[in-house]
């Protein structure tokens, strides 16, 4: 026994501290995580919400009369939302976060998403110039080449914008071309 807290010491005391992370990683971060565990969900809704729960996320939900289920759950620190609605329609899962631009958040959709699905397409729209970078704002989705109304996840900015624009929020979607 002395032996195995001697052992469980020694690990602990070579164990490197986690490192310290900026507020913009650490949005980076929950948006990744947020959207993995979205295109992760679908079929066992209670291990698809339990996943979120796993993961940190903090969970409002809301019941409607008839059998619809909305999950919001909010990242540490607010970085990053994840809507998650199931029931008479179809399931949706988002990932918004008032901190992080359209481009940005493009740059975390290139890192998951062909990992899980590396058959689809990636499709880029340009938007209109951010005059912060003089860059145009990138709005990207990713789409699957084999079905015609098949799954589509992108990044979108957010505050219900109706075009391409880096307005520093951003939206990261799944629907199906229908």
């Amino acid at each position: 026994m002395r032996f195995a807290v001697a052992l469980a010491c020694a690990a602990l005391a070579l164990a490197a501290p986690a490192k310290a992370q900026t507020f913009e990683e650490a949005v980076r971060a929950n948006m990744g995580l947020g959207l993995r565990l979205c295109l992760a969900g679908g079929g066992d809704m209670a291990a698809w919400v339990a996943s979120f729960r796993a993961a940190g996320f903090a969970e409002r939900v809301e019941w409607q009369g008839n059998g619809d289920t909305t999950h919001h759950f909010t990242a540490p620190a607010d970085t990053a939302t994840v809507e998650l609605y199931y029931g008479q329609m179809p399931e949706e899962c988002t990932v918004t976060t008032a901190h992080m631009g359209v481009t940005r958040a493009a740059q975390v959709l290139d890192e998951v998403v062909p990992q899980v699905f590396p058959t689809f397409v990636r499709v880029i729209e340009q938007g209109a110039v951010d005059p912060a970078t003089g860059r145009p704002a990138l709005c990207v989705r990713y789409e699957d080449p084999a079905n015609p109304i098949g799954l589509v996840i992108g990044a979108w900015p957010g505050n219900e914008a109706d075009a391409c624009v880096e307005n520093g929020t951003s939206i990261l979607y799944q629907s199906y071309r229908v």
